[in-house]
């Protein structure tokens, strides 16, 4: 069990440099109901039900790929089990951000900036620029027993940009990702100047992941997981 849920390793392939597999999140509560064409019905089920992500670690460079979907199995709840299963000590991660998406943040002036983390958690680490967000938000979820915080920062009408600080304390918190923080949500407003819409950004999308599309020939769970492993496998290697 991790983090109030149970997930277990339901796949695991090793070959010469690589290890792959599928993490399995198991539900046996709040499932969902049957739709029928005259109404919902309790699901006809006996057993649990569960989704799963499939991961690839590259041993050269210890890199991980893996599918995200933080409905199921988020990266930091992924490393939860990891250091639950084995000594705590030998696992840690760093996220690896798109050195060009990273550069067209860093040129970008900002408007506002958004932040939602589940289970905060050591923030008051954080140093330098962050440091009086990490204490803000971990504050805010101790006082309230809040499990998801959401922090937004914003010029509103006001004319100008945020600070550097701001920009630096959000490089922090995505680094932290790797780390058992549960990232959900980092996006930021850059200035487009004057007279341009200003558009939201998810840094969590143009930093750390890539979009594709997975098309599995039916929904039997080795046909589900042999598209997503192979999607997973494809955008490891593009980033060799």
């Amino acid at each position: 069990m991790t983090g109030g849920f149970v997930c277990r390793l339901e796949r695991l392939a090793l070959e010469p440099g690589y290890l792959s597999g599928e993490m399995m999140r198991i539900r046996d509560t709040d499932l969902p109901c049957e739709v029928h064409p005259d109404g919902t019905r309790v699901l006809g089920l006996d057993v649990p039900i569960g989704d799963g992500v499939a991961f690839r670690f590259r041993e050269a460079d210890h890199t991980l790929a893996i599918h995200y979907d933080t409905r199921v199995i988020s990266p930091g709840r992924f490393n939860d089990y990891l250091t639950q299963m084995h000594h705590a000590g030998q696992f840690t991660m760093e996220p690896v951000l798109d050195a060009a998406a990273l550069a067209r943040f860093q040129a970008q002036p900002l408007r506002k900036l958004r932040v939602k983390l589940a289970r905060p958690q050591n923030l008051d680490a954080l140093d330098n620029e962050a440091a009086a967000a990490g204490v803000a938000i971990q504050s805010l979820g101790e006082a309230y027993e809040a499990p998801i915080v959401t922090v937004e920062l914003s010029m509103g009408h006001n004319k100008g940009q945020l600070g550097a600080g701001a920009k630096a304390m959000v490089q922090r918190i995505l680094a932290m990702a790797g780390h058992g923080q549960d990232v959900r949500a980092v996006s930021v407003t850059p200035d487009a100047g004057e007279g341009v819409q200003n558009e939201d950004i998810n840094l969590l999308d143009s930093l750390l992941s890539e979009k594709g599309e997975i098309d599995p020939v039916s929904d039997a769970p080795d046909d589900v997981y042999a598209s997503t492993s192979a999607f997973v496998r494809q955008r490891l290697d593009g980033h060799g």
